[in-house]
């Protein structure tokens, strides 16, 4: 499963059409061909190595705080699954 996930342009190389976008300290790659008019520091939605939607500050940080609190919650679901292997319930 592929997911659309929100990252600010850092970097873009003009001639290449790429930009370099980072996803909270990650960096990746992404084709801007279906955006042709984005700039360093836009936040995008990147997808299977394109950039396919361009978001304002303050939608990509919402849809970044919802990824936080859905990885949290992963995190504890993963602690108690552990937890409970290693009590062998």
């Amino acid at each position: 499963m592929c997911i659309a996930a929100p990252a600010k342009i850092v970097e873009i190389d003009k001639e290449s059409n790429i930009c370099a976008a980072d996803f909270g300290g990650v960096r990746q790659n992404a084709k801007l061909d279906l955006l042709p008019d984005v700039e360093i520091g836009d936040y995008v939605l990147i997808h299977a190595g394109y950039a396919i939607e361009k978001l304002s500050e303050e939608a990509a940080k919402e849809s970044l705080e919802s990824w936080d609190e859905l990885l949290e919650m992963l995190e504890e679901e993963d602690k108690e699954r552990e937890r409970m292997m290693n009590e062998g319930l």
